[in-house]
Parts: C-alpha cells; structure tokens; sequence
C-alpha cells in the first residue's frame, strides 16, 4: 500500500527530485556502513531479502488491492542501513517492470525504507516486553500505519487528484476531496493489509528466531521463556 504506482510525469518535478536528493543522501550514507559490516555475511542475506521483496511486491491480493512488502521482515533481518538498500534496489526493479515509473524511484524507495527502518526500531524498542512474533507483527501494524500517512501526504502536496491523475487543471476544492477519499479507502482497505502483512512477518520472524537466531542476534531477546 506504500509503493506509488504512479506513471511518470504525474507527479510535479520538483517533489520527485527532492525525493531523488533525499534518495541519494541517505542511501550513500547506508552504503558507508558496509564498511563496518561482515561483507561476506552480509552482501548474500541483502540479495536474499532483496529478492524476497520483489516477488512479494509483485503479487497482489486483489480484493483490497493490496501487495505484501516484507519491508519490516527487512529491516529486522538486515538493519536501518541494509534495510534502506534492499528498499532502493526493489524500487529499481520494480520501475524497470512497469510497476511506477522511473521518476517516483526516490519517492519509493523513502517510503519503502522508511517502513524497514520503523520497523527495526519498533521491534527493537519492544525487546523483552513481547514474544518475537507479536513483535514483528506489532513493529509491522505501526510501520505500515505510518507510512501510509506519509503517502497521503506525498497525493497532497504533489495536488494531483489520485482519482484523475490525467488531468492538468482541477479545481482546489476536487482535489482536496479527493484526497479525502484516497486516505479513506487506503487507509480502510490498508488495514486489512497491514494485518495480513503482520501475520506474514511475525510468521517469518519467529521461524527465523527459531532455526537460525544469529540473524536477529541485534534485535533478538534470548530469554527462551519469553518467546514462548
């Protein structure tokens, strides 16, 4: 539900090339935490998630709508700084597919990231007070909420009806309207998904805490008596 489907040339250019800028700042500031990073370890658990993501986000539940984006699974397995680059690169893919066009990539990718990066720090935050997998599926509800805010904001600032995307002129008063019933149905219908997504990746996180626990060695409560 976070992840524009927006051809390019909707959107005005000076929004999306601030969300390129931002884009870039962030991601080269990731890609210097490889440095500190065990690469060999790493790089692979990165093109994993990566791909995991991809063909989750290429499926879509079409009663609501709605595609799972595993970002919050992402930023737990990987971190805020991996987790921003596992974004980007699903983004790109997904561009390079017809999925969005090229130029709302940045903005893609912030939401996207910003979904893995709330997510790693919510479940973070919830150590030793939750079982890993109501956890991940609270981290997931929160991120997944709050992101969705974030893409209402990004359908009002741009002024571009999210009903009549083809329409150069539109009065103020439609567009605002409009933009009421985008954020009624998204987040309506997205709750349905935030829910299906968090029973996904509680699922995921609690297996993964169970059969290969060094991968959450960063986030992961070992109290084997509180995750029961």
């Amino acid at each position: 539900m976070t992840h524009m489907h927006i051809p390019d040339g909707i959107l005005p250019v000076w929004l999306w090339v601030a969300g390129f800028i931002l884009m870039a700042i962030v991601l080269g500031l990731s890609l210097l935490q490889l440095r500190n990073m065990d690469m060999r370890r790493k790089i692979p658990l990165l093109g994993a998630v990566a791909a995991a993501m991809l063909v989750a986000m290429s499926l879509e539940i079409f009663v609501i709508g709605y595609h799972v984006n595993l970002s919050v699974a992402a930023g737990i397995l990987l971190g805020p700084a991996l987790g921003f680059v596992a974004a980007f690169i699903t983004n790109v893919m997904l561009a390079l597919m017809g999925h969005g066009g090229i130029t709302v990539i940045g903005l893609n990718t912030l939401l996207l990231a910003s979904e893995a990066v709330l997510g790693h720090t919510v479940f973070f935050l919830l150590k030793k007070r939750l079982p890993v997998f109501w956890r991940a599926a609270t981290a997931t509800v929160l991120a997944q909420f709050v992101t969705t805010l974030l893409l209402i904001g990004i359908v009002a600032v741009s002024r571009a009806s999210p009903a009549l995307f083809g329409h150069e002129e539109e009065h103020t008063g439609a567009i605002r309207d409009s933009v009421r019933m985008f954020a009624a149905v998204v987040l309506s219908l997205g709750s349905i998904g935030w829910v299906i997504e968090a029973a996904i990746t509680g699922s995921v996180i609690k297996f993964i805490s169970q059969v290969k626990p060094d991968l959450l060695g960063h986030v992961l409560h070992r109290d084997t008596s509180a995750e029961k």
